[in-house]
């Protein structure tokens, strides 16, 4: 795939939409009721955030102490903004695979005060009420959203793929990979991205509080880092990173052109079916839509990863085999394979794959 020598890094075409403020989003007071019932749903044994306040403490005396928790989150909606002392989190690192000293191995959790979840918790009741109501969010991402789930985005790759073999069709998925996705989110594109899907000037400023003036220090046993400051992202571990992550990426389906594109949260696959005549115009349309999508994750700040992004071509064993050299390469780097891992599911080229259950997410 060769690059645009004439692109420009600098120039976002992003131009949101606009809505009446009858259609736009706003934060509203919520009841001592739902803030009782957002506590009771939390898991008991979540680890508390630098306050060191666990949850079941909370629980025990909810009853006293939740017209207070109640009327201090109605003050950080109605006013819009987010507690300075709720900003500060301690990171975690969860050891993925090999060298644990290598921090690309390890996986970044952010461990925030219980007071701040349940706020944000009911801040996300309310957006993403508003969001799915409006039908706000692409109808390709199957995450944050009711009724769907890793395995909707799973049951939708699986079945185009199927449809194809009954049609002595191949069928090419690419699975994109995006290094640091959420850790690398650019605030202002997000409040961009916030108008683009109705929210209110009220709510982007609770938005841009929420976002700003972020710390966090890392713990390593009981051993903590200096504080920095986090001028980018949003933390994983979050009740609203998912969503946002979402918003942010709600325009990626749009862009290619000739692919079918399925995604859920940061997870995004192009799909792509051909017959064997045609599997040379089909390589130069998937070429095509990576450099298109190249394109936008350097207006949106994203990386893509070719080093994780994978290929496959799927069909039965017959049509694979009449199949010729078939190369995708993204920033230089072949990737096709022969099996990849899709959402905690382990997909191959004839879809026969007899992996255990325990690759399942």
């Amino acid at each position: 795939m060769a690059a645009d020598e004439n692109y420009d890094l600098n120039e976002n075409p992003f131009k949101p939409r606009h809505y009446l403020p009858s259609e736009q989003f706003s934060f509203t007071a919520v009841e001592r009721e739902e803030v009782e019932s957002i506590v009771m749903s939390m898991a008991p044994n979540k680890a508390p955030g630098n306050d060191k306040v666990p949850i079941h403490v909370i629980k025990t005396c909810l009853t006293v102490i939740s017209p207070t928790i109640t009327s201090i989150i109605n003050a950080s909606l109605l006013t819009s903004s987010f507690p300075s002392v709720w900003k500060n989190a301690e990171v975690v690192p969860i050891h993925k695979g090999g060298d644990h000293e290598i921090a690309n191995n390890n996986r970044p959790i952010s461990l925030l005060p219980v007071l701040s979840k349940i706020c944000e918790r009911a801040a996300y009741n309310q957006f993403s009420t508003y969001l799915l109501l409006n039908d706000r969010l692409s109808s390709k991402q199957s995450g944050n959203k009711h009724l769907h789930s890793t395995e909707t985005s799973v049951i939708q790759t699986t079945d185009m793929i199927l449809n194809a073999i009954d049609k002595k069709q191949l069928t090419a998925i690419v699975l994109l990979d995006m290094s640091k996705a959420f850790d690398s989110i650019d605030t202002t594109t997000l409040i961009t991205k916030l108008e683009d899907v109705g929210a209110s000037c009220q709510a982007i400023q609770w938005f841009q509080s929420y976002l700003t003036s972020r710390y966090q220090v890392v713990r390593i046993q009981t051993t903590l880092s200096d504080p920095l400051e986090v001028k980018s992202g949003v933390h994983q571990g979050s009740i609203l990173g998912p969503l946002l992550f979402s918003i942010y990426v709600n325009d990626l389906p749009s862009v290619p052109q000739q692919c079918s594109p399925y995604s859920y949260v940061d997870d995004t696959k192009l799909l792509m079916s051909f017959s064997l005549q045609h599997q040379q115009r089909a390589v130069s349309e998937i070429n095509q839509d990576l450099l298109r999508i190249r394109n936008w994750c350097f207006d949106n700040k994203l990386l893509l990863n070719p080093g994780k992004t994978k290929a496959m071509i799927c069909g039965s064993r017959q049509m694979r085999a009449k199949l010729p050299n078939f190369r995708l390469s993204l920033l230089g780097k072949e990737i096709i394979v022969t099996s990849a891992k899709d959402l905690g599911v382990i997909l191959d080229s004839g879809m026969t794959s007899n992996k255990p259950c325990e690759t399942l997410l």
